[in-house]
């Protein structure tokens, strides 16, 4: 409010980092929201269904801006499929109730017999309270210890892209998510396909089924089905080719930047 007073002719947009859970908790009708809302030049979500969600409550247009990628410089191009190797990857906060990481581990785990060429890695942080888990789970599991490969955090995004090349599938057992994360874009762009759970985003990451498929929140089994159907379908590759197709449609951080340009000042030169 402040800023509108001292500037008149600036604008102010806000990117919604909501998920449907939060979004019920709102109080829409109250008179705080109402001017916060009328004080915002354009109101944006990530994730497609959250926007039908939020414009069907609130008295405003919410707009879809995607959480894209940008290289900063980084030439990616077409992804080099024939250097991809049997992996399926995740990238998260390792242990987190909000990952799930444990229903990842125990669906790998019930696909592992009948995908027997692949091996799982998990990039990120681990929490403390996790360790624990990790270390039962290898030794109920001593088959898999060279299969299930934790690879710690990585700051390093060269490093990280490079795990993204080699990986065929990206994986995200998310219970919640607020919009579209930052790592679906960032595996679509290197050609990975997606293993999901239905939370709110998920039909983005999958584009209805072209590159990915989706199983039911903490379902270990329904995970652990899509897992064995996508590793051994032959048309993985094909899932994979429309993963980066996905990403040229709909996570292109320059036209997202675009599209924004356009909403909040009409096409005006600067």
């Amino acid at each position: 409010y402040v800023y509108k007073e001292l500037n008149p002719a600036g604008k102010v947009y806000v990117g919604l980092d909501l998920n449907s859970g939060w979004a019920d908790r709102i109080l829409w009708d109250s008179d705080e929201y109402i001017k916060f809302i009328e004080s915002c030049d354009v109101m944006a979500t990530s994730c497609k269904a959250m926007q039908n969600h939020i414009n069907e409550k609130w008295d405003a247009k919410i707009e879809y801006v995607s959480n894209g990628f940008y290289g900063f410089g980084r030439k990616t191009g077409t992804p080099d499929y024939s250097a991809k190797e049997n992996i399926i990857l995740t990238v998260s906060r390792l242990g987190t109730a909000q990952k799930a990481t444990n229903i990842l581990l125990e669906a790998f785990k019930m696909a592992a017999d009948k995908i027997s060429s692949w091996k799982l890695y998990l990039v990120g942080s681990i929490e403390e309270s996790f360790k624990d888990y990790i270390n039962r789970y290898f030794e109920e599991n001593p088959n898999l210890k060279d299969r299930v490969i934790f690879m710690g955090s990585i700051s390093d995004k060269d490093e990280l892209y490079d795990i993204y090349k080699k990986a065929k599938i990206f994986t995200l057992t998310s219970v919640m998510e607020g919009g579209t994360p930052n790592v679906v874009a960032e595996a679509l762009v290197f050609g990975c396909a997606m293993a999901v759970t239905k939370f709110d985003a998920w039909e983005d990451a999958i584009d209805g089924g072209k590159c990915g498929m989706a199983a039911e929140i903490n379902d270990i089994e329904g995970i652990s089905d899509i897992f064995v159907k996508m590793c051994t379908s032959p048309k993985l590759d094909e899932m994979e080719t429309n993963a980066y197709e996905n990403y040229l449609n709909n996570f292109n951080m320059e036209d997202n930047v675009a599209r924004l340009y356009e909403e909040l000042f009409g096409g005006e030169e600067k």
